[in-house]
């Protein structure tokens, strides 16, 4: 008895060059494009940034006719609402109307700083649509 020795046919295996080669042509193509779109990017930052930082500010509004008002309210329920008024009285209505002064343009610089714009009196505004910070300003206040 002769035994012959089997062979198991091994499937056909494409040869590992020929994997290779259809990756390596695509990574060919694929740096050079990365490469370029990040030098483009590197070369366009400095424009960017000059773009940006020439741009006008931008502006909104606070109503202070509003603030003034109520500050005055708020002055007149503190010195009492008598039909005479005395130095003492009148003394302590400027003092409170000059700290409420210093507190309120403290208040809009700083908005202004946060907010990097430039912030008008709602009233000077005689057109477009602006961001309202009176509420804002209003609540810092207190």
């Amino acid at each position: 008895m002769t035994t012959e020795p089997t062979t198991n046919p091994t499937p056909e295996t494409p040869a590992p060059t020929e994997a290779a080669a259809p990756a390596a042509d695509r990574m060919r193509y694929v740096i050079p494009a990365v490469l370029s779109t990040l030098l483009t990017l590197v070369a366009l930052a400095p424009v960017a940034y000059v773009i940006n930082r020439n741009m006008p500010a931008r502006v909104a509004t606070v109503d202070l006719q509003v603030l003034v008002e109520e500050d005055q309210k708020r002055t007149l329920d503190v010195i009492g609402k008598g039909g005479d008024v005395t130095d003492e009285q009148r003394a302590v209505a400027q003092k409170l109307t000059i700290d409420f002064a210093k507190k309120l343009s403290a208040t809009v610089d700083a908005l202004g700083q946060e907010c990097n714009c430039v912030i008008v009196n709602k009233a000077a505004l005689l057109g477009g649509v602006t961001i309202d910070y009176t509420d804002q300003v209003r609540a810092r206040m207190k």
